[in-house]
């Protein structure tokens, strides 16, 4: 997780404060770390284009508290920007999708290159952080990896490399039905295989110490997935 950055930017004291008040991770983090962790925040929301919907305002704290969940789930990587999508979209609360006919927390499209999400179940995700529910973190790992199907960096093909062998290892029926009862992931977890990956995301930065324990298998592959470790953190 070590990473060294030259003249790397730096928060303001009143960003420090937000992201300091909000984001436990970044507390647990060195120093040296919390600069590394500043600079790839500010890139991130220099990259990316955050648009209100429905009248909403985007503000710094938006922007902040987004772009460090983000920042918290690629810190592990020297590639952090999430290179298939451009646009972050931030309605006030839960929307209705003209391509889904249904009503939506978020979700994130790389056919149009951006990701969406209701403001009032983000900031519900990150209050309370060891419930397994984050929705910036569901959404945005599904933004990772969408963005690593495509690129060719040593990021990318490590994270598929060891989600494909995590995949590999519950093929057996028996294993599957074990993960099943033992009723620690929800169920929406086994929906599909993006789902299944953006509830071990949550439950890895969650509730790590329990995800360590209940599956040590599962959480040592998440762990070389996203190249750091944050039980005992």
């Amino acid at each position: 997780m070590h990473r060294f950055v030259l003249s790397a930017d730096q928060f303001s004291e009143r960003q420090r404060a937000i992201v300091a008040e909000e984001i436990s991770f970044y507390n647990k983090l060195t120093p040296k770390e919390q600069r590394v962790f500043e600079h790839r925040v500010l890139r991130f929301i220099r990259y990316h284009t955050f648009v209100g919907r429905e009248e909403l305002l985007v503000t710094e704290r938006m922007e902040l508290l987004i772009s460090a969940t983000a920042i918290m789930i690629t810190f592990g990587f020297n590639r952090y920007l999430l290179s298939k999508f451009e646009t972050i979209l931030v309605y006030p609360e839960h929307y209705f999708s003209n391509i889904t006919q249904e009503y939506h927390k978020g979700e994130a499209n790389p056919s149009y290159k951006t990701i969406v999400f209701s403001w009032e179940d983000f900031q519900e995700g990150i209050k309370v952080e060891d419930d397994n529910l984050n929705l910036g973190i569901h959404e945005l790992t599904h933004a990772l990896h969408f963005s690593f199907l495509t690129e060719r960096s040593y990021s990318a093909s490590q994270f598929l490399k060891h989600y494909k062998l995590l995949l590999l290892s519950l093929r057996n029926k028996d294993a599957q039905k074990r993960l099943i009862e033992m009723e620690y992931l929800r169920e929406y977890a086994f929906e599909n295989q993006y789902e299944f990956l953006s509830v071990l995301i949550e439950h890895f930065f969650e509730t790590p110490e329990e995800f360590r324990s209940k599956l040590p298998t599962i959480y040592h592959r998440v762990k070389l997935m996203l190249n750091m470790d944050v039980a005992g953190f």
